[in-house]
């Protein structure tokens, strides 16, 4: 695969060139495959092996609870788990809330708490509405800071059609969401295997903003990773490249940003592979 034009390559040779003060990822299709749920155990690796003071978030639609089975993941290879776990923060509910991990608590403690505009309308409200158009497809799941929206088990089995169901479901909600004049209020967005409503003020990317004001460092110098930056994706703002430096390790967009994971042949690099090829890449001085 080549760049989409000589800007774009510029600015990826600048990218990997650039001193990152902290990294955000995306989990799903970024730091593991779709089709799996670990993190491979070499990218575990070298997730431990950054510079401790490169602060490193999880951004994803995920709750605490899914969050907190991959940090495990990683600190059994972790060869000391309290330096690690100090540096991890999450951002979840595509950025509806934000912690940090408190040594002395041992405990996280919230940072970032984006509110349902239950004035709006409610979670149950608009649950209701939604299944009296969308019948047996749909499946909830309320969260404090978001609701999602899923399928039937057993379409889980067909990755095609399961994707096909979570784009028509999504264009369904944007069109609901126009007649009941809430669209400016809420946001929908599509995963691939899902639909996510969120406030408006919530979003991956004003989550890193807000994290990076947190950290005090400038919002530039983070590295962010996902793979679903195509419009009304889940990670179209993440990587828009108005919130850190983005690459992506999964379909490319017609934009500048965010940049391709290419190796040395200029191959384009998907998944967990190229999150690990990119991390090499942007701190050599630690893999040479």
């Amino acid at each position: 695969m080549n760049f989409l034009s000589p800007a774009q390559e510029k600015a990826t040779h600048a990218a990997l060139k650039r001193h990152y003060k902290a990294v955000a990822f995306d989990i799903d299709g970024t730091l593991t495959e779709l089709s799996r749920w670990t993190i491979p155990e070499t990218l575990c690796e070298v997730l431990n092996s950054l510079p401790r003071e490169v602060p490193l978030a999880f951004c994803t639609g995920r709750s605490m609870e899914h969050i907190q089975g991959k940090l495990a993941h990683i600190f059994k290879k972790a060869p000391d788990e309290d330096v690690q776990r100090k540096r991890w923060h999450i951002l979840s509910e595509n950025g509806g809330a934000g912690f940090t991990w408190n040594p002395r608590k041992k405990d996280y403690e919230k940072f970032l708490d984006v509110t349902w505009p239950n004035s709006v309308i409610t979670q149950d409200t608009l649950e209701a509405f939604i299944k009296d158009k969308l019948g047996w497809t749909a499946q909830f799941i309320i969260k404090e800071h978001s609701m999602v929206i899923r399928f039937h088990d057993w379409l889980y089995l067909f990755p095609r059609l399961v994707r096909l169901v979570s784009s028509r479901t999504a264009k369904k909600l944007h069109h609901l969401f126009a007649k009941m004049g809430i669209q400016k209020d809420l946001l929908i967005q599509d995963s691939g295997v899902g639909n996510l409503i969120i406030p408006k003020e919530s979003g991956k990317g004003k989550a890193v903003a807000r994290w990076a004001k947190h950290l005090d460092i400038p919002l530039s110098d983070i590295l962010v990773i996902g793979d679903q930056a195509n419009s009304g994706e889940n990670d179209e703002e993440f990587l828009c490249g108005n919130y850190g430096t983005p690459f992506t390790v999964g379909r490319q967009t017609s934009n500048l940003y965010p940049l391709p994971v290419l190796d040395e042949r200029g191959r384009k690099l998907w998944g967990p592979r190229g999150t690990e090829y990119l991390l090499r890449k942007s701190f050599s001085q630690l893999f040479s």
